[in-house]
């Protein structure tokens, strides 16, 4: 068994590194904490997770909703950063469209990257829930965690994990006429985001995603590991008050106008991460789904809404491709309908819909079947953050000439 000996005695962080959205920072933390949680079994030691802060006080309220338990124990667990955050929100996807971003992005990547890297060098300051400043320096941070990054954190080691890897959705976006993305703009970014992807220690790739439709795939890196999806399963909500409805993810689907009138004509309830954003909802976590009240998921075809439907079997319906979105939703969609898990929303009416809740619920069951017997589990989150533990205790034991020894992690690890 591994003692907390061969280790920092010191305090030590899991920095994490991200793209644009909510889903993917909470998938970030998620999958920090997982990986702290079973480092301390390994180490004896605490690892507290930092966080970018990029989007505010709604952020900040996430992250206290979703990990409240966990904070409620350790005050200190989950750190905010203002100054990384800030300097991610200039070269994401939000307020500019995605090829004025992208454009964006090309020209200021560089001095970006320089900014956080050398910000990170000199020691950051972080602070807590309560608002408290954290002074931490950088050989106190252990490893980064990241998911499809913008920029790389010159942290060793970083671990790779995602739904694809940003430059092959570009590669592959090239000549798709679907796809308005400038072409000249995508070759350019291709290799930029090639030397991002490859500093990274391994690269977890969760199915399904982004190209689980394609039947003879090659790995992009050597280092490429496949996962279950990199998310929790949804929790166990509180159900005794949800009325039959419907749950809209709300991160910008456009023309649900027709769909808001007629479920209201046929008695549903809305609910949605953003109440103010859809008429007449109820504000609840995507946790709700699990209710058996809950009949359809609305979202925009992200990871994090569709494996939350695959979790729950609850039928995701997603908007069409907008020429304008990341190219990325072009090729989720043309997974979703190739796995028949998600259905198009092209103005149908409501009973047409509830139609296709058999056949997704099949196809539902016929991939996390899939799933258990490839993996043994379709939680990605425990089974990705054991392989990344394993690497790094390794690796460190292998630093301080310990490799060979007796001391193992796989046995601790399944406790």
């Amino acid at each position: 068994m591994i003692s907390a000996k061969p280790f920092s005695s010191s305090k030590r962080y899991i920095i994490t590194n991200f793209a644009y959205g909510f889903g993917p920072f909470l998938r970030t933390t998620e999958m920090a904490l997982a990986t702290a949680d079973l480092l301390k079994k390994v180490t004896q030691q605490d690892f507290n997770i930092i966080v970018p802060w990029v989007y505010g006080e709604p952020q900040k309220r996430i992250l206290l909703e979703e990990f409240g338990d966990v904070l409620r124990e350790r005050p200190d667990a989950i750190l905010l950063d203002k100054r990384i955050g800030a300097q991610l929100e200039l070269i994401f996807y939000g307020e500019k469209g995605y090829e004025e971003s992208l454009k964006y992005f090309y020209h200021n990547h560089e001095r970006v990257t320089d900014a956080i890297n050398q910000y990170i060098d000199n020691g950051i300051v972080a602070e807590n829930m309560a608002g408290d400043p954290i002074d931490i320096a950088k050989s106190e941070i252990a490893m980064c965690i990241s998911r499809a990054p913008r920029v790389y954190f010159d942290i060793e080691p970083s671990y790779y994990t995602s739904f694809g890897y940003i430059s092959e959705i570009l590669e592959r976006s090239l000549g798709v006429p679907e796809v308005a993305c400038d072409q000249e703009l995508a070759e350019n970014l291709i290799p930029l985001f090639v030397e991002i992807e490859k500093k990274h220690r391994l690269h977890f790739i969760a199915e399904p995603g982004t190209f689980s439709y394609l039947e003879n795939r090659q790995p992009r890196y050597n280092t490429e590991i496949m996962t279950p999806p990199n998310a929790h399963p949804p929790k166990d909500p509180d159900c005794v008050d949800v009325e039959r409805g419907i749950y809209v993810t709300v991160t910008g689907i456009p023309g649900l106008e027709r769909l808001f009138n007629e479920a209201q004509r046929l008695g549903f309830r809305f609910y949605s991460n953003k109440a103010n954003c859809v008429p007449d909802s109820i504000r609840a976590l995507p946790h709700i789904l699990k209710c058996p009240n809950v009949a359809l998921h609305f979202a925009r075809a992200g990871w994090g809404s569709i494996w939350y439907s695959l979790f729950s079997d609850v039928p995701l319906v997603v908007p069409k491709y907008d020429k304008s979105d990341d190219p990325e939703i072009y090729f989720n969609n043309l997974c979703l309908q190739k796995l028949g898990l998600g259905v198009i929303y092209d103005r149908q009416p409501l009973p047409e819909l509830f139609k296709y809740t058999d056949s997704y619920r099949a196809a539902a069951a016929r991939e996390k079947n899939r799933l258990r017997s490839a993996y043994g589990t379709i939680n990605g989150v425990r089974y990705t953050a054991e392989k990344i533990v394993e690497d790094y205790v390794q690796m460190e034991l292998s630093l301080r000439g310990l490799r060979g020894s007796n001391l193992s992690t796989s046995s601790l690890l399944k406790q």
